[in-house]
């Protein structure tokens, strides 16, 4: 066989995905879901349903692959609709219910989207490698391990209705192979992982679901996206699931992945509910000539109660929304003082949250699921009216403030709100949560068609809304609450944050290429600490003592190094919040044979040095290496690739930073021609 046609590592792994699909979502396979219906398991009938399979091409990397099973007795039908990737590896899916039928279904429940089994060979070693979620704590995103013994079960459920309280991205490795999953559901998910009799089975529905469906009435699933490989380890089978997200699934602008923007946050954390005209501009003006790329505009906007009593004063025309007293000039005055400054304009809303009195309130209860009987609550988005009114005040905003970027909070516990909207029908179990997250993404998808170029912020009280689903729409810019903590100058606390991003890019970044969240300082060791393609930079710099050219620098070297973060992803370091240790990360561009190495020496760590392994490099290969201790480049260097490999890090100083960035000589890479859209 000639050297180019020698199948690439990916190509193996897209191969072993086809098939696994074909197997499963075909005429005669055993589909990789599972429900009960009418009291049976679906495994006792869908046998003998008939099925349809049809498979149609959907852009230039992908096809479409359909399973449809309907029940000729009652008119259910199980539609599932497979996408497969031909250039990265991976099958995502999701399910959709139809009752075709004349009368209400059996009872539908226990909806698994995924229920596949692996069978294993006695005595093989099985991991389940997890991340934490985010429910607001200093380890936040940190990974870990847990060993999967024989009859051992793991079950997993969101909390409250928040999709990433508990990580709903998650992997088995069991030595010669495994499988990534990806939840995207916006609400009370749930998974389990159980080994029993040389079986390994994977399963995720939706929790909470018992529910006869009417004449023509259709209900989704969560979506599944998985990636199976063998013969190759975790660290390239993340790295293959990273490049899929990136091809075909992160969102993209004029044909490039939407990165995270090297933001200002403002009067975020010094104002807050005090912000006004005045104070806004003055933080405006104190970026100029810095390099920010967008100015944030965060809660404390809104009124007359500020931040939270007056969630719910949404509507039309959006002056109205707006605190008079504070905005003399109405907030449009700010977005077009933004755009004059040369830098795009974030701004925070939080549509499903209705405080009690508020506009919502007063004028739509109806719109409202109340447990307290005011009207106030969460905006039921599952209603065609409720989300319609909300699309069309955020459409006027976005058009009105000039916004390049929506951000979305959302600081309330769903689940009561969905059960209560369930409470008159025990038979309708489970349909309040199913048409609000149909909903929700009706709205992000209506939002981002009206308004081409729109990027969306997903924030839920951090980071509780990281799913599938939403990283499709959106980026993360805040995927933790934790650092919340950061207001005040205590040099401690912002040190603390440093190591709280550090943990959740060692964590996060094993699924998702981009995420941030707020850091303060602009030395090497605090600025790259938050750096993570972008970052929301949470420092008031209105002061005449501020480093303004240190921050120069900084921004100007996370512009440098940002297309590093669409390559491949390596920890070399444990992840620990522990602030003794080391942090180092690898970032690196096989198709361009260059990369980063990112360490961060912690203030307690008593080691000078780190000795690292190094990740995808050519041994007999030369490589130019540039070490940057601070933001100027030391001489560079060339090593062949063993040494560099071995690569011996120092940093004498306590905290301490250094990135090294190197490129294969020879080999017509090198430069930074993969673009990404902020």
């Amino acid at each position: 066989m000639a050297e180019d046609r020698v199948p690439t590592e990916a190509q193996v792994q897209v191969a072993l995905n086809r098939r696994w699909t074909e197997e499963v979502f075909s005429l005669d396979g055993e589909p990789p879901f599972s429900f009960v219906y009418g009291g049976r398991p679906s495994s006792a009938f869908l046998g003998a349903w008939p099925r349809t399979e049809t498979t149609q091409v959907v852009g230039e990397h992908a096809f479409l692959r359909t399973l449809t099973l309907s029940d000729p007795e009652t008119g259910l039908e199980v539609r599932a609709a497979c996408t497969v990737y031909t250039d990265t590896p991976g099958v995502d899916w999701t399910l959709h219910f139809t009752n075709t039928g004349g009368t209400d279904t059996p009872v539908l429940e226990q909806v698994r989207a995924l229920d596949t089994a692996v069978s294993l060979p006695v005595g093989d070693g099985v991991v389940l490698r997890r991340l934490n979620g985010s429910p607001c704590r200093a380890d936040d995103w940190q990974p870990f391990d847990q060993p999967l013994a024989g009859g051992e079960r793991v079950e997993m459920t969101a909390v409250n209705g928040r999709s990433a309280n508990i990580s709903p991205f998650f992997t088995l490795d069991w030595g010669s192979g495994g499988v990534v999953t990806a939840i995207g559901w916006s609400g009370q998910w749930t998974a389990a992982v159980d080994r029993a009799d040389g079986v390994l089975r994977t399963q995720a529905g939706i929790h909470e679901l018992h529910l006869r469906l009417r004449p023509g009435e259709t209900i989704r699933t969560p979506r599944i996206l998985q990636l199976y490989w063998s013969g190759i380890g975790c660290e390239q089978a993340w790295n293959l699931f990273r490049r899929t997200l990136v091809a075909h699934l992160v969102p993209h602008l004029e044909g490039r992945p939407v990165m995270p923007p090297i933001a200002h946050l403002s009067t975020s954390f010094y104002e807050l509910n005090r912000t006004d005209e005045q104070n806004v501009l003055s933080h405006l003006r104190s970026v100029e000539g810095l390099g920010f790329e967008v100015f944030w505009l965060d809660a404390y906007w809104t009124g007359p109660g500020g931040f939270p009593a007056s969630m719910g004063n949404y509507g039309l025309p959006v002056e109205s929304v707006e605190p008079a007293d504070r905005f003399p000039h109405g907030l449009a005055s700010i977005g077009k003082a933004v755009r004059q400054a040369g830098l795009e304009f974030l701004m925070w809303f939080e549509p499903e949250r209705v405080a009690p009195g508020t506009r919502i309130a007063r004028e739509h209860p109806e719109w409202v699921l109340s447990t307290r009987g005011d009207g106030s609550g969460l905006l039921d988005l599952g209603l065609p009216a409720a989300r319609e009114a909300i699309t069309a005040y955020l459409n006027a905003a976005i058009r009105q403030y000039q916004l390049s970027w929506l951000r979305i909070d959302y600081n309330i516990d769903p689940l009561e709100f969905w059960r209560h909207g369930d409470r008159l029908d025990p038979e309708r179990v489970g349909l309040s949560e199913i048409r609000y997250v149909e909903g929700f993404y009706r709205l992000w998808d209506d939002l981002r068609a009206a308004n081409p170029g729109l990027r969306i912020d997903n924030c839920a009280s951090g980071g509780r809304r990281i799913d599938l689903e939403t990283s499709c729409r959106a980026v993360p810019l805040w995927r933790s609450d934790n650092t919340c903590d950061m207001v005040g100058d205590d040099p401690e606390v912002i040190l603390a944050a440093a190591i709280k991003n550090q943990l959740m890019s060692a964590g996060l970044n094993r699924y998702l290429p981009f995420s941030t969240v707020g850091q303060m300082g602009a030395s090497p060791y605090l600025f790259r600490s938050g750096f993570n393609g972008g970052i929301a930079f949470a420092q008031d710099v209105r002061p005449a003592d501020y480093p303004r050219d240190l921050l120069r620098q900084a921004i100007a070297e996370g512009k440098r190094i940002r297309p590093y973060w669409l390559g491949d992803f390596y920890l070399l370091s444990a992840a620990t919040g522990n602030p003794e240790d080391w942090c180092v990360l690898q970032y690196h561009r096989p198709e361009h044979q260059d990369g980063i190495v990112l360490a961060f020496r912690r203030h307690q760590s008593p080691y000078t040095g780190y000795a690292c392994h190094l990740r995808q490099l050519d041994p007999q290969a030369e490589y130019e290496v540039t070490t940057y201790h601070t933001y100027d480049a030391e001489a560079p260097a060339v090593l062949p690739g063993a040494a560099l490999e071995g690569l011996e890090l120092q940093i004498p100083e306590q905290p301490g930073s250094v990135l090294v960035e190197y490129r294969r000589l020879g080999a017509g890479a090198g430069g930074h021609s993969m673009e990404a859209s902020r």
